[in-house]
């Protein structure tokens, strides 16, 4: 059988590379990167190159299952899709003529691109809330950026910047595909790099400058870095008296964040505060990467990032080449989160304000991301603000993805009806009552616009799905049909066409071209009269924030757990504890179960400092447990000479090959859920007090 070759794109995460299929027979039978492909330029991954293993592995889930038993046995047997989807609706309806549409939820993970059609079917359906973990991931870059300059702060332009500040960020593992050519072609052209992170990565140890950050304090960092710029009057003066409002108030408001009080609070001596801080100012065009967890994990998570947003308008690097471009995707309002797919848009005025999380977080109203799952949990356990009895979860692995993990699980067994989506089984299929199996990448069309900088990207189907797998979309389709969804769309060919109308071109014309751009435009704020805000201008001193009981300038606020907010804990949790930093073989929780990716990583590892895990007389390698004021999980120690004493570092998603993984080595038993940002719900799982124990045997 003669072998064909595919050009599609891998959605294994969100750097969307660009690869070639070859396929013999009906089957994928190899996997290369496309060097054509404007981000990726044939850079692939060891979740592209394991591509086959997914899809033909002996345990991913191939036909519905019901489950047989209680919430807790685990046990499921096959049925036909007429039945599981019959089950589905039937489920669906009940919730919804009991307690309302709102009472029914839909989850998603972070890398399927689902968030538009999952909308669509809830604003058909009735219900407002689409539950996301945007909050942790990208969302409060999204809200802090947008309500200070009107675009996002997500398109860096490394490849023609002099300065690359990465600022929480490891790009090298979390987006290479998409980020790392660019920044290299800007080193190589010269740029300075600044890292800010409290571990030493690569990229850290590669930097002209590496400040090594005490976790949860970076809001105060970025407030020093703006009063050295402006005490040095290193600011761009021309944007700023143009183009800026309330800078005065800025003047004073940094006054107090000197590099001498801001040492003390971030373990940051002076000097490299204001040599950072200058280098940054003195290299322009700069451009901030912002890391997608790094910066959005944090109690603070929106003013840190509209300090982040100011620091880059001050210095004049909005929206030009070199700085953070204001990048638009060509698909506009029927982008993956764009207008014309939002439940809060999409409904009766009084139904979409029940969406959960107005009440609290107000913003959200003007600038909307998905509803915080921190918002959900409450509507199970205690029916407030009013009761949610159904959710349906596709590729969200709940259980070990998001914080506090013994009381999701407790949500989750606690609903009336639970469906998921999902290759595989994890912690938390094991928990639902349905479970239906979807389509692998390559087995679907689809479209992807999120985060590719002015391009729209085809995803072929390659090879029909195996049987009897369903394309997520077909799913919904299926699903809307036995609710009696006539809004709906009737078939995946329309929804794609659909999305792709603001191009001009159907799916069956787009697949062929495989991908559209349109060309970047610089300073759109000169050529529209102003930035896409209340005043017109970046809004330094935001007045309309304070409408909103928002403060108007940025403000530090000490991590809700630390050596300086809880001394009363250090005596028992002396250490700081950091998650979630990013290994390139995983997307979070997913393919625990991958052969090829578990030889690079099979268990979690704990970054420590020798002289730090001397003292506890703990070896490299060894067992140990991590504990916090929330529980205890067991991890192998790592030697790590770059870690501050002071600071450990876990990793997240780890979960399979130990019985009960899911409580034993899943690091979201120690995290915190309660103290979130006030303004966009974020988890501050960056920074928490822990204490590492040799384990007794």
């Amino acid at each position: 059988m003669a072998t064909e070759t595919y050009s599609t794109i891998c959605f294994e995460c969100h750097s969307r590379c660009g690869v070639l299929l070859e396929v013999e027979d009906g089957r994928v039978v190899g996997i290369r990167g496309d060097k054509t492909h404007p981000h990726s330029q044939g850079y692939i991954c060891p979740k592209g190159r394991a591509c086959m293993e997914i899809m033909y592995h002996p345990d991913r889930i191939t036909r519905p299952l019901v489950k047989v038993g209680g919430r807790d046995s685990g046990q499921f047997e096959e049925t036909t899709w007429e039945n599981a989807l019959e089950i589905i609706a039937e489920n669906l309806s009940r919730c919804k003529e009991k307690n309302g549409p709102e009472s029914v939820v839909f989850g998603a993970g972070t890398t399927r691109g689902l968030a538009p059609y999952l909308n669509r079917f809830l604003s058909e359906f009735g219900s407002p809330t689409f539950m996301a973990p945007s909050n942790m991931s990208g969302g409060p870059v999204v809200v802090g950026s947008a309500a200070t300059c009107g675009f996002t702060m997500v398109d860096p332009d490394y490849a023609n910047s002099s300065c690359i500040l990465l600022w929480a960020h490891n790009p090298e593992q979390s987006w290479p595909g998409l980020y790392m050519n660019s920044i290299r072609e800007g080193l190589k052209n010269g740029a300075r790099m600044i890292v800010i992170d409290p571990r030493g990565t690569r990229l850290a140890q590669k930097a002209d400058h590496w400040l090594q950050i005490r976790p949860g304090t970076d809001v105060a960092l970025v407030l020093s870095f703006l009063h050295v710029i402006i005490q040095h009057g290193l600011y761009d003066k021309h944007f700023v008296e143009n183009w800026c409002s309330g800078f005065d108030r800025l003047v004073e408001h940094v006054s107090r964040f000197t590099p001498d009080k801001v040492s003390k609070i971030t373990w940051i001596p002076p000097k490299d505060i204001v040599n950072t801080a200058v280098t940054f100012a003195k290299n322009s065009p700069a451009a901030i990467g912002p890391g997608m967890a790094g910066v959005c994990q944090h109690n603070d998570a929106f003013d840190l990032n509209r300090a982040l947003t100011i620091l880059s308008a001050i210095t004049g690097n909005l929206a030009v080449p070199g700085g953070n471009l204001q990048c638009t995707p060509p698909t506009r309002k029927r982008s993956c989160y764009g207008p014309d797919f939002d439940t809060f848009l999409n409904l009766p005025e009084e139904q979409a304000g029940k969406k959960l999380g107005l009440d609290r977080f107000s913003l959200l109203r003007f600038i909307p991301i998905p509803s915080p799952p921190q918002t959900v949990w409450p509507a199970i356990e205690k029916g407030e603000p009013y009761p949610v009895r159904a959710v349906g979860l596709f590729a969200n692995n709940s259980v070990c993805a998001y914080p506090n993990s013994a009381r999701v699980r407790n949500a989750l067994r606690s609903l009336d009806f639970l469906f998921a989506v999902d290759y595989f089984h994890t912690p938390t299929t094991e928990l639902a009552d349905v479970i239906l199996p979807p389509a692998h990448w390559a087995e679907r069309d689809d479209v992807e616009d999120l985060l590719m900088m002015n391009h729209v990207m085809a995803q072929p189907r390659v090879v029909e799905p195996v049987p009897e797998c369903r394309d997520e979309k077909q799913i919904l389709i299926d699903l809307a049909e036995k609710l009696g969804l006539d809004g709906f769309w009737k078939s995946v060919e329309e929804i794609l066409d659909y999305r792709l109308e603001p191009i001009n071109m159907s799916w069956e014309e787009f697949k062929k071209e495989g991908r559209y751009y349109e060309p970047i435009k610089h300073k759109m704020y000169e050529q529209k009269g102003g930035f896409r805000t209340p005043s017109g201008k970046a809004e330094i001193y935001a007045e309309f924030l304070q409408n909103l009981g928002i403060s108007p300038l940025p403000q530090f606020r000490e991590p809700p757990e630390s050596p300086e907010s809880t001394p009363a804990l250090v005596k028992d949790y002396p250490l700081v504890l950091t998650t979630g930093g990013r290994n390139i073989v995983y997307y979070h929780s997913s393919h625990r179960n991958i052969p090829s990716l578990r030889m690079h990583a099979p268990d979690p590892e704990l970054q420590i400092n020798p002289a730090t895990a001397g003292r506890k007389y703990i070896n490299d390698g060894e067992w140990v447990d991590l504990v916090s004021p929330r529980g205890r999980v067991e991890i192998k120690a790592r030697f790590d000479e770059t870690m501050h004493p002071r600071i450990v570092h876990s990793p997240h998603g780890f979960w399979h090959g130990v019985e009960k993984g899911w409580k034993r080595i899943n690091i979201n038993m120690l995290t915190d859920d309660e103290n979130l940002c006030p303004v966009t719900g974020s988890v501050p799982i960056k920074s928490l007090l822990c204490r590492v124990e040799k384990k007794q045997f």
